[in-house]
């Protein structure tokens, strides 16, 4: 497995593996109508477009990293800096049938790897479903902090209690450190 720069041609495989990130992740929290209505269309659509902006710009305000094994991607992590200076971690996906062998976590330390080169001295964070309770754990055990709690209204028109997680520039860091040293992006 290696982490890469996300290109346009990682725009389906992209979307498909968050539509099967979300199945599994909110089966339980999301409404299933939701989740067996036209989730990877709207996957699909939103990424084309991310993907057309973070390519054509080199401004160093998103970044778009995949992990793949062979020819496979089974993973991604998509960051970008926010109005107000910090950088939001708005998507980590793992392959639901490859979760907890490792990729999520090289994920974010190459993530944080990018904030602190680009952006030192940012805060990161992220917001997660509260009852997503696996992923607040691996956020935890990241030593992510939570921050806020508010409740969240999707365009499908239903609302979910959301966590925001925070990372200050220090722990950022020391979690871009522990990248993999035979797996350095290079710039």
């Amino acid at each position: 497995m290696h982490i890469r720069s996300g290109t346009q041609d990682d725009a389906e495989p992209i979307a498909e593996l968050h539509t099967r990130s979300w199945l599994t992740a909110y089966a339980e929290i999301m409404p299933a109508g939701y989740l067996n209505g036209p989730l990877l269309d709207e996957r699909k659509a939103m990424w084309s477009t991310r993907l057309a902006t973070v390519t054509a710009e080199q401004d160093h305000t998103r970044c778009l990293l995949v992990a793949v094994d062979g020819d496979a991607l089974v993973g991604f992590a998509y960051l970008a800096v926010e109005a107000d200076g910090r950088i939001l971690l708005d998507n980590l996906h793992v392959e639901p049938v490859r979760k907890q062998s490792g990729i999520g976590r090289q994920l974010v330390h190459h993530a944080f790897g990018w904030a602190a080169e680009r952006h030192p001295d940012k805060t990161v964070y992220l917001e997660v479903l509260r009852d997503n309770v696996a992923a607040i754990s691996f956020y935890r055990r990241l030593d992510g902090r939570p921050t806020r709690e508010f409740m969240e209204r999707f365009p499908a028109g239903f609302e979910l209690p959301v966590v925001e997680y925070t990372w200050g520039p220090d722990n950022v860091r020391i979690l871009a450190d522990n990248r993999s040293t035979t797996d350095r992006l290079v710039p």
